[in-house]
């Protein structure tokens, strides 16, 4: 098959949305189909692969790691004069157009698709209204505008891909007549269940005996990171002979923030920034720890925590949407309330008890092929299959 993916954020950008695109595509190629990327033009940036095509575009001021396809190009008015982008679309005889954003780069997918008679699909990737911070407008008319544009983008589409049953649930608000199918991104088990973080540990001056709490994701306000870090605070340092350590791995807008905060909590010698790490590189980070911890509350499946589970993590996160769904509650993790001393005690417990965390770890390893790309991917090419027929 012949795919075209539009995303509104793809490589550089480091996020979720991109990791899950790029990690895609990559397998859908492997299989032998043909995938072409339009996404927006990073200045600087250079792709190494011909089956990219980047549109124009601006840096985010809010968020300086994000691209933004100028907004006119969405335009009714704007969309025919993209002759030269519009005729190589066309020339490609694209079997299936795969959304990965309901603004700028997926309405221009979704009008393409429709204009030209190829069947659209679209992954709901973000709770789109509870990202507002990032718009330029006031909350008042930002999130009428954006469920607007959401429930539109949703009528243009044959096919609707939730990443988790949550999401799937949550899709009843924006009126989605479109089928719709749990697909969840997944992960490449091999790369994390071989990785080995020794090097990493080394690198951030972590003793061998040094217990690791490990976050991974982008440092920004929708993570929750200041609630992580005050119901993770008391238990860093050492204490009863073991040094207690947590490890955010990840850059993002907010980082200057949370540095600051863990200064204000005391903790700033038992908290290590890695900033940006490369893609390739993660798996030695997540192997570097020893239970993985999440807080956020906006995700749709929580991609980071599929793989802390590859590299056989024990993991604590906070019940809310999709993060949850890759838990097997007291198997391989906790799934707690959005409560502070909830967290705590559930993390100190994994703390306290090695053998439990040896347990949980087996059960993550045992039970991680269930989360694999592969297995996944194979039920996206089922629903393109049954939309050309």
């Amino acid at each position: 098959m012949k795919i075209a993916f539009f995303c509104d954020a793809y490589t550089p950008t480091r996020n979720g949305v991109a990791v899950s695109a790029a990690s895609t595509a990559e397998e859908l190629r492997r299989r032998g189909h043909e995938v072409v990327i339009f996404a927006p033009n990073y200045r600087g940036y250079e792709d190494s692969s011909e089956t990219i095509l980047r549109f124009p575009a601006m840096q985010w001021f809010r968020a300086k790691d994000f691209a933004l396809a100028l907004p006119i190009l969405s335009s009714p008015l704007i969309l025919p004069v993209l002759s030269r982008q519009e005729q190589f679309f066309a020339a490609q005889n694209f079997d299936v157009v795969h959304t990965h954003s309901p603004f700028t780069m997926g309405t221009i997918g979704a009008r393409w698709g429709r204009k030209h008679g190829v069947p659209v699909v679209f992954t709901f990737h973000t709770l789109y209204h509870r990202y507002l911070h990032y718009a330029p407008l006031p909350y008042w008319y930002s999130r009428p505008y954006t469920i607007k544009r959401v429930r539109r983008h949703c009528r243009f589409c044959r096919h609707i891909i939730a990443p988790s049953h949550a999401i799937a649930r949550f899709l009843r608000f924006f009126q989605a007549k479109a089928p719709v199918s749990v697909v969840p991104t997944g992960v490449s088990v091999q790369r994390f269940a071989n990785a080995d973080g020794a090097a990493v540990r080394a690198r951030y001056d972590i003793a061998p005996d040094d217990l690791v709490l490990l976050y991974a994701g982008r440092i920004v306000a929708e993570k929750n990171l200041d609630f992580l870090l005050r119901a993770l605070a008391p238990l860093l340092g050492r204490a009863n002979g073991q040094r207690v350590r947590l490890l955010l791995v990840g850059g993002g807008p907010a980082l200057r923030a949370v540095q600051k905060l863990a200064a204000q909590l005391g903790v700033s010698n038992d908290v290590i920034f890695t900033d940006f790490v490369n893609p390739n590189a993660m798996p030695s980070h997540f192997a570097a720890g020893d239970i993985f911890t999440f807080a956020s509350r906006t995700e749709t499946q929580g991609v980071s925590i599929a793989e802390a589970l590859a590299a056989g993590l024990p993991c604590v996160v906070v019940g809310a949407l999709g993060a949850a769904e890759a838990i097997t509650p007291d198997v391989n993790g906790f799934v707690v309330p959005p409560r502070e001393d909830a967290f705590r005690a559930a993390v100190q417990k994994l703390i306290q008890n090695a053998n439990l965390r040896a347990q949980m770890a087996a059960q993550a390893r045992e039970n991680a092929p269930d989360l694999a790309l592969e297995k996944n991917v194979d039920k996206l090419v089922t629903i393109y299959a049954g939309l050309l027929k």
